[in-house]
């Protein structure tokens, strides 16, 4: 049961949990909105969401305060009942070799 995070209990009779890959692919969808996100790797783990993004256009401290906040409110609003911290990495894609 590792791999499956406990969600928010609303009743008592009640338990419910999210898959730690399928709360990964929903907060890359949602990192992969933020203007100037070119690729968007996340590991969801029991205490602590890594993040790591490329940016190809705009300023990398930009996007990383958006990707941040778009995270934080995704983590939110999934509803666990221990939110994770949030570990947010920005860089640039490597130039291409020839």
């Amino acid at each position: 049961m590792r791999s499956v995070l406990p969600m928010r209990p609303d009743r008592t009779d009640l338990r419910a949990g999210i898959d730690r890959r399928a709360a990964a692919l929903v907060l890359r969808d949602r990192a992969m909105e933020v203007s100037g996100v070119q690729s968007v790797r996340v590991k969801v783990g029991r205490r602590r969401v890594t993040v790591r993004a490329q940016s190809h256009f705009r300023d990398l401290d930009d996007v990383r305060a958006d990707v941040e906040d778009v995270i934080r409110e995704g983590v939110r609003k999934l509803g666990l009942a221990h939110e994770p911290g949030v570990s947010v990495r920005v860089g640039r894609p490597a130039p291409a070799k020839r």
